[in-house]
């Protein structure tokens, strides 16, 4: 009796350490489900998912309704919108708890880089590049608008923050010394994304809902993307940040 009564216990004792990673069994059993594992998770999905739907459609519509008739400036909102999306999608991964598999992490950090590093920083450099262009063809100053500044300061702090992040990673973090020292940096890492996205949003609300151009474009428009879809792809994204992943002191 008193063996039988031993062993049940060892069982219950054992039981939880088969399930003990239920994000990992969550992405088995449910896809893309282990990016919500909280209601509140999937509050906020639905906040950027709105906003999205909200902010990328109408950004596309309002410039590529005449067509291509604002030559080389014709790109620049679409590619930049594209990116900004993307660049929000891409972290979506990274939100939730850390898994203990280290074949899950691995797995989110490859689809984040995929990402921002195979589609979002070209969309964005190819909408730069189309702005320069537009500027350069009509003989017009850079840099004129606080829209304009903020672009190049966002620009500037994504190559830094691909640099950080990707050399915290490779290799083990060799870069950075590795084990602990690569983990802190890519803290910072984590940190300074949130504020990249942040800055990316306000850039993006400058350019359409307050520079001259926008001011002749659709008001209802407007009001959908750069009123309402930033502000919720915004408060989406942070209801899903964790702090315990950002102590960095």
């Amino acid at each position: 009796m008193y063996r039988r009564n031993s062993a049940s216990v060892e069982r219950e004792t054992l039981l939880p350490a088969v399930s003990a990673d239920p994000f990992d069994s969550a992405q088995k059993q449910r896809g893309l489900g282990y990016i919500m594992p909280t209601q509140r998770d999937k509050q906020a999905l639905t906040l950027i998912a709105v906003g999205v739907g909200l902010f990328l459609p109408s950004t596309w519509y309002i410039v590529l309704r005449n067509g291509f008739s604002a030559g080389w400036f014709t790109p620049h909102p679409p590619l930049l919108s594209l990116a900004l999306t993307l660049f929000t999608v891409g972290i979506i991964p990274l939100q939730p708890p850390t898994p203990g598999s280290g074949s899950t992490r691995t797995k989110r950090t490859n689809t984040h880089q995929a990402i921002l590093g195979g589609l979002a920083i070209p969309a964005m450099a190819v909408g730069v590049a189309a702005m320069w262009m537009n500027k350069h063809v009509h003989s017009a100053q850079h840099f004129t608008t606080w829209h304009a500044t903020f672009g190049l300061v966002t620009l500037g702090w994504v190559v830094l923050q691909a640099l950080m992040g990707g050399l915290s990673f490779w290799l083990g973090g060799k870069a950075f010394g590795g084990g602990g020292r690569a983990k802190r940096v890519y803290k910072y890492h984590r940190v300074s994304g949130y504020g990249l996205v942040t800055l990316g949003l306000i850039t993006a609300h400058m350019g359409g809902a307050q520079s001259t151009w926008s001011q002749g474009q659709p008001w209802v428009l407007r009001l959908a993307a750069f009123w309402i879809g930033l502000p919720l792809i915004w408060l989406g994204v942070v209801m899903r940040m964790r702090t315990s992943k950002m102590q960095i002191f």
